[in-house]
């Protein structure tokens, strides 16, 4: 996305409706699972820059809200409720808990 863009939006009063927030899911599900797989690979780049000291509060919120959007889209996908996400972040923020 076009950066200038994507900051304005940020300024914006923008507010999606369920309809148009879902109208990604119309794409071919292996071509939306390729893109998620692409936008994960991208977080990770943003993540490594920060982490380098080279990367931009910006750039890394965008590539987060990619990675969300890809996360809700897999949930879609693969049916999977927001009960057992929940549940399965609960068992390992557990996990992580006890470490």
């Amino acid at each position: 996305m076009n950066r200038t863009r994507f900051i304005q939006g940020l300024n914006s009063n923008i507010e999606l409706s369920d309809k148009e927030r879902n109208s990604i899911n119309k794409r071919p599900w292996k071509l939306n699972c390729t893109i998620a797989m692409e936008e994960f690979a991208e977080l990770t780049q943003q993540v490594s820059k920060q982490i380098r000291g080279y990367g931009d509060r910006i750039g890394l919120i965008e590539e987060m809200a990619d990675a969300y959007i890809c996360l809700k889209l897999l949930e879609s996908i693969f049916n999977i409720s927001p009960e057992d996400m929940q549940k399965a972040i609960d068992v390992k923020m557990d996990r992580e808990r006890k470490r």
